[in-house]
Parts: structure tokens; C-alpha cells; sequence
């Protein structure tokens, strides 16, 4: 008898499981809570619902481009760093699992190596940097994504001001505040599409665009930047209603479940990221783990888009979707 996959809960918390066995209580850096801007966005996820159409079936594709790559899935792996409790191949068989899955994975902080061990793979991989203070360092690791095979570029704005772990900003004398032509004008250098990453804002969508980005995330990092930076889902629609029309809007932080995924979509993201989903999955079972988290919250998502008869991913709309108190 074939052996039944792991549930997305059961994966979550088998790499739970394995993270107690080696010692680390949670998958943050040491000091990192789970802010509220996170516990919110869950919350206001789960009070998210969507009005079935049973009747007249339809066939799914969960399929898209972005930055010019096909996709079989608008789940991606959100922006991840490797922590100190991973070994130097764990990026690489996160890469591994994402690559079968015909998804896409972004990485934050990190030498060439582990770019280019993800990059090694198959899997197309964007570099996300972060705000440094030498201007000369941004554009050696832009001209090293670019060097290296990346699909796109992008930039952490929300670390501007500084990492928060715990009750502590940490790297605020690494990081600093770009200047407007500064950060202009390494994005009309780059021959890649450029991202911009912890957009919350309206305000700030619209400066995305006059910068000349490709793309924005919005995105409150996990709460890694401020304690209570506005819920991603709940600024999203308005963001999307303002410049979704000009550059490609992405989402993450807080998403769990390909449920979750539809609800991103829903309100207009093309896509949605995972990060601290796909490091559990990792630890539950290393590339397969990442592979399998995937494959089942797409699966789910293909469920969803069926019962709410949703034939593609431009199908589904806001007006799918009641909030119950």
C-alpha cells in the first residue's frame, strides 16, 4: 500500500518537531518573536470566505508568468536567509524542492555561494537585497545576481531603519534609508526586473513606480521591522487598486495554506510567498519536505479555485470572497 503525504499541518509540525529535536525552539534567529502584524494578518485571513459555485465544473490551471518565467504554481518561496542552525547545502535543497515544484524561490541575505547553489538547481531564483549603508556593496550584489543567472533584483525597503529582534533594532548602523536617485538610478542600471520589497503603503506603491521597479511585495517581514506595520492582507487591495495596473504586485508573510493563497489572489496579488512555511518543510524533510508543502497548498489552492469556479488565477476576484466577523 502506497504510503499516504504529509498533510500541510503534519509538515509543519514534523519540522517543528525536528527544530525541538536539534535545539532550536523556533525557526526565527535567536530573539525574534512573532509580531503582531503577523497574529493580525492570521487573523483577518481566517475570518476570509469564499462563495462556492458548484454548478457548470471547470478545469484548473494554476499556471503564470513572472519576470518572463513560466510557473506551474503562483506559490513561491518568499525572501529567505539561511539562520545559523542550517548547514551551508540547506538554501540549496530548499532550491532543490522549489525546482520540482516549477516554482520560483527568493533569497535575502547571503554571499554568492549560496545564490549560486540555488541558482545551480534549475530553480529561478531572485536576489533580494538589503539596504546597506555602502551604496558600493548594493550594486556589487545586483551585478552578481545579474552575473549569475537571477530572473529578477529587489530591495528590503522595510530594513531602512534597522532589523528588530525581540525588543532591539539590530544593523541599523549597516542598513540606512536609499536616497530617491540613488535608488533610481541602480534600478535603471540593472538589466533585471527590479523588486521592491515591504511595500505597506499606497504612497510607497506609487514611488515604486516612479523609480521605474517591475514589482513590489507587500510585505511587513514577518513583523522584522516594526511591531505594528499595517497587516499585509489588509493593505493589499487598496495597493493593488492603485498601481496594479503599472508593475506586478506580490504578497506574503503570514500565508500558510493554499487557502490562504486563494484569498491572496483574491485580493489581487499575482502571487504569493512562504518563507517560514518552506524553512519548516525543510526541516520536516529537507528538499522533499519543500517539494511536498508546494505541491499540497497548490493542490488545495486548484480545490478552492474549483469549488468557487475559478477556471485560472485571473478568474479569481474580490467579489468571490465575504468576510464573516
Amino acid at each position: 500500500m502506497k504510503e499516504e503525504s504529509l498533510t500541510i499541518p503534519q509538515i509543519y509540525a514534523k519540522g517543528k518537531e525536528n527544530m525541538k529535536k536539534a535545539g532550536v525552539d523556533w525557526v526565527y534567529p535567536p530573539g525574534r518573536k512573532l509580531g503582531p502584524s503577523v497574529k493580525a494578518n492570521r487573523k483577518y485571513l481566517d475570518s476570509l470566505f469564499f462563495e462556492p459555485k458548484f454548478f457548470d465544473p471547470v478545469d484548473v490551471d494554476t499556471s503564470l508568468t513572472i519576470f518572463g518565467v513560466k510557473l506551474k504554481t503562483p506559490v513561491f518561496c518568499a525572501a529567505i536567509t539561511r539562520q545559523p542552525y542550517m548547514s551551508d547545502t540547506s538554501l540549496a535543497e530548499i532550491a532543490t524542492g522549489i525546482a520540482s515544484t516549477g516554482s520560483m524561490i527568493m533569497l535575502g541575505i547571503g554571499g554568492s555561494a549560496d545564490l549560486q547553489s540555488a541558482i545551480d538547481t534549475g530553480a529561478p531564483v531572485v536576489k533580494i537585497v538589503k539596504p546597506y549603508r555602502n551604496t558600493e556593496l548594493v550594486y556589487e550584489k545586483v551585478r552578481d545576481a545579474e552575473q549569475r543567472g537571477c530572473i529578477a533584483v529587489g530591495m528590503d525597503i522595510d530594513h531602512f531603519y534597522g532589523l528588530l529582534k525581540g525588543d532591539r533594532v539590530e544593523m541599523a548602523g549597516v542598513f540606512s534609508p536609499q536616497r530617491t536617485e540613488e535608488l533610481k538610478q541602480l534600478i535603471s542600471q540593472t538589466k533585471l526586473p527590479f523588486i521592491i520589497k515591504g511595500v505597506l503603503s499606497i504612497s510607497d506603491a506609487e514611488k515604486a513606480v516612479q523609480l521605474g521597479a517591475s514589482a513590489i511585495i507587500v510585505s511587513n517581514h514577518g513583523s522584522g521591522s516594526f511591531d505594528f506595520s499595517v497587516p499585509s492582507m489588509v493593505v493589499l487591495p487598496k495597493i493593488a487598486d492603485s498601481v496594479g495596473n503599472k508593475l506586478t504586485v506580490l504578497v506574503d508573510t503570514g500565508f500558510e495554506t493554499g487557502n490562504d493563497v486563494f484569498k491572496g489572489l483574491a485580493f489581487s496579488a499575482k502571487a504569493v510567498g512562504f518563507a517560514t512555511p518552506l524553512i519548516l518543510a525543510w526541516a520536516a524533510d529537507g528538499a522533499k519536505g519543500a517539494e511536498l508543502l508546494i505541491n499540497e497548498a497548490t493542490a488545495e489552492l486548484r480545490r478552492t479555485m474549483a469549488g468557487a469556479g475559478c477556471p485560472n488565477l485571473s478568474t479569481i476576484k474580490r467579489s468571490i470572497i465575504i468576510q464573516v466577523p
